[in-house]
């Protein structure tokens, strides 16, 4: 009877301790939650730029007249106009030709990755500041 008293109350102690550890774990739905990060061109739009766009788009090659090695290459845009339009996603060319919804897409032969995207499109939702 001792022994069986003894494992009970084992088992009490371990589910209250589970109980206590899955309440501790933080939520991010939760009120209380730290919110994410404002988008930023120099943290999340120039590398993703740099890596993804600029052998095309950089110094030495500036196809359809587009230049996005820096931020005021970017707002200058190219032949066919402001690539950016800050606070409008939906008019902004760049998201559409990074999201495949504009011919010619790009980067042509490879899809960015999706955060990369969402980041983009925050900072140019955001109203795409320097």
């Amino acid at each position: 009877m001792r022994r069986l008293l003894t494992i009970l109350s084992a088992a009490v102690l371990l589910s209250a301790g589970a109980v206590a550890a899955a309440g501790a774990k933080p939520n991010k739905k939760d009120a209380d939650a730290e919110p994410e990060e404002p988008p930023s061109f120099a943290r999340d739009v120039m590398p993703a730029l740099g890596r993804y766009c600029e052998n095309c788009h950089g110094d030495k090659e500036q196809h359809a007249g587009l230049r996005l090695d820096n931020y005021d290459n970017l707002m200058r845009g190219g032949d066919s106009g402001p690539v950016i339009i800050a606070g409008d996603v939906k008019q902004s060319m760049l998201i559409a030709k990074i999201e495949h919804r504009d011919k010619p897409a790009m980067p042509p032969r490879k899809w960015l990755p999706k955060p990369i995207i969402a980041r983009i499109k925050a900072w140019v939702a955001a109203g795409a500041e320097p």
